[in-house]
């Protein structure tokens, strides 16, 4: 019996310590990374021996310095593992590219689980770790996810600069090819979509060729590139964001579909924003805290193309606010969507008396927004996005 009390005795300080530290860490979680979309907080308490163990990662800085300074001053005999990533960071934001048309990003390093967002090629990114075949990103958007480590190219100081001083071009088809000669007839190289990145080595006419990330090289029809800084520097406006929205018309709907393959809702507006010079928040309720609200009555009067249209629940004395839908006006009272209950990208109209009417929208829709002409809050010029500064020459 004397054993028994011991061994309680000695371990309910331990006990104690856990859940008191676990406390502080929920609250620290609700401080620094509210979103774990796009702030990674892996981070756990274990008990080994006798000993209690801060484990895990963090992918920001401040937040790391934050969350030991904490866990240092209240639990001084917690011993510390916390790991900040990338482990063997040499301080560069960007240390790595996207070496595929379409990528996919997935909440675990497995094939299996859900699909979180995809990126396209030529994105500059942030290798966070890597275990065999996967490794953890993130991206411009701050989204995390994991991908096959073979389809990210890594890039140290000196591929960096190299990379910013290439001059760089933008894929602005929905579809094409990249060919293994200046000839359509030859060895596809690759596929590419809208958004694309490539560096450019020379051309012949009608014919660019470019570079991949890890030196492939092949030829792109000079038709269907632009110069990046086109895309980067560019000022929206609402003709154009029409004009880039109706190139993904038709394209599938895929939850968690970010390319010209398959979208979602708000992977097409992001696109289509990206497109004309501007960088959104990936997810629908993340772009609904941007811009100015215009109204919350599902009418077209005072709506001007490019503004966003946001479905969803309504905030109630009982309940949140839930978004989980977004659409662009387009005009005449139209919008364009991605929604999954049609699969595809697909027009519609606010106009009862049409016959691209749905019914049950008025009833889900929550706000309008306006993007263009508004202060940047929680959205960018790409120009001064931190990941596309580092890929930007400054002769661009």
């Amino acid at each position: 019996m004397g054993v028994v009390m011991l061994a309680v005795a000695c371990t309910s300080p331990n006990k104690r310590t856990i859940s008191e530290l676990n406390l502080l860490l929920d609250t620290l979680q609700l401080l620094y990374a509210p979103d774990t979309r796009v702030e990674l907080w892996d981070v756990s308490v274990e008990l080994e021996e006798s000993s209690v163990l801060l484990r895990g990662n963090l992918a920001s800085k401040e937040v790391y310095k934050a969350v030991i300074q904490k866990v240092d001053s209240r639990f001084p005999e917690v011993k510390n593992e916390l790991l900040l990533l990338p482990e063997e960071g040499n301080g560069q934001l960007v240390n790595g590219l996207v070496n595929n048309s379409v990528i996919h990003l997935r909440k675990e390093p497995s094939s299996k689980t859900e699909l979180v967002t995809q990126a396209l090629l030529g994105v500059p990114i942030r290798i966070l770790k890597a275990e065999g075949a996967k490794s953890l990103i993130q991206l411009p958007d701050g989204y995390l996810g994991w991908v096959n480590t073979k389809e990210v190219y890594a890039l140290d100081r000196e591929g960096l600069n190299a990379f910013r001083e290439a001059e760089k071009l933008v894929f602005i088809e929905q579809y094409g090819m990249a060919f293994s000669e200046p000839d359509v007839g030859s060895m596809p190289m690759t596929d590419l979509v809208i958004g694309n990145i490539l560096c450019k080595v020379t051309e012949e006419p009608g014919f660019i060729q470019v570079k991949y990330p890890d030196g492939r090289l092949g030829w792109v029809k000079s038709s269907e590139v632009v110069p990046a800084d086109e895309i980067f520097y560019k000022i929206p406006v609402k003709e154009n964001l029409v004009k880039t929205a109706l190139k993904y018309h038709g394209i599938p709907y895929l939850w968690g579909g970010t390319s010209s393959k398959n979208i979602d809702c708000s992977g097409l507006v992001s696109n289509v924003y990206f497109m004309n010079g501007i960088q959104l928040p990936r997810d629908a309720d993340q772009q609904t805290r941007t811009g100015r609200e215009l109204t919350t009555e599902f009418e077209s009067k005072g709506l001007e193309a490019g503004d966003l249209l946001f479905f969803g629940r309504k905030a109630t004395a009982d309940k949140k606010e839930r978004t989980s839908h977004v659409a662009m006006y387009i005009g005449d009272g139209e919008f364009i969507h991605s929604a999954g209950y049609r699969e595809r990208v697909s027009i519609n109209s606010m106009d009862s008396t049409r016959e691209n009417f749905i019914e049950t929208y008025p009833d889900i829709f929550v706000r309008a927004v306006r993007i263009l002409g508004e202060v940047y809050e929680g959205f960018s010029p790409i120009s001064e996005n931190a990941y596309y500064k580092e890929i930007i020459s400054t002769t661009e």
